[in-house]
């Protein structure tokens, strides 16, 4: 029984993780809310930088 509700207990943590990361708004290099810099162009670097933040890592 122990053994059952430790299994569930990490499914449902493992799920609540999942969840919150699925939830966060991915944007791409179309979006210029990704633009950083504001020079009209998001680069990849800024994109992972925008999407980083937005995620609150």
């Amino acid at each position: 029984m122990k053994r059952f509700l430790l299994t569930i207990f990490t499914v449902v943590l493992s799920g609540l993780a999942i969840s919150s990361t699925a939830h966060a708004k991915q944007v791409n290099t179309s979006d210029l809310a990704a633009d950083l810099n504001g020079d009209g162009s998001v680069s990849l670097l800024e994109l992972e930088l925008y999407n980083r933040d937005q995620r609150g890592n």
